[in-house]
């Protein structure tokens, strides 16, 4: 893979005002290629992890600069329902869900690879400090 991607999302109160965060590697060039923090309010700590995993997957795919990636996260939720491993049943998360799919499939239209893996939270601190950064 020539990128690496880590996302994350952080929520003060669950369900309450909350942030999310990711980060692009450029792994031939060593450098940070891109890294973005948004609020977003009154949302779950799931939605936030959501939203950042779906807002690095619209970047990689509107970007013409940014090839096949693999993307770290530390939600075994998000991780593992994208993946296909767990299913998505809470209806509250399903929209979120469907959006993370419907990008990584367009990728695999763009013949993009895109390969999705959980670490602990030690190994994703650059997106976790985006999404603890400041107030919303």
């Amino acid at each position: 893979m020539k990128y690496t991607g880590h996302f994350d999302g952080s929520s003060k109160g669950n369900p309450g005002p909350a942030q999310c965060g990711w980060i692009i590697f450029d792994d031939q060039k060593k450098e940070v290629a891109r890294s973005v923090r948004t609020a977003k309010h009154d949302q779950t700590n799931n939605v936030a992890e959501y939203m950042g995993l779906i807002e690095l997957l619209r970047y990689v795919l509107f970007s013409p600069d940014v090839g096949d990636i693999e993307i770290f996260g530390d939600s075994k939720l998000v991780i593992n329902q994208v993946n296909g491993l767990w299913k998505c049943k809470a209806p509250n998360l399903q929209v979120y869900y469907n959006k993370a799919i419907e990008h990584m499939y367009s990728l695999k239209d763009h013949y993009v690879k895109v390969k999705l893996t959980w670490v602990p939270r030690e190994q994703n601190t650059e997106a976790d400090n985006l999404a603890q950064k400041g107030d919303t």
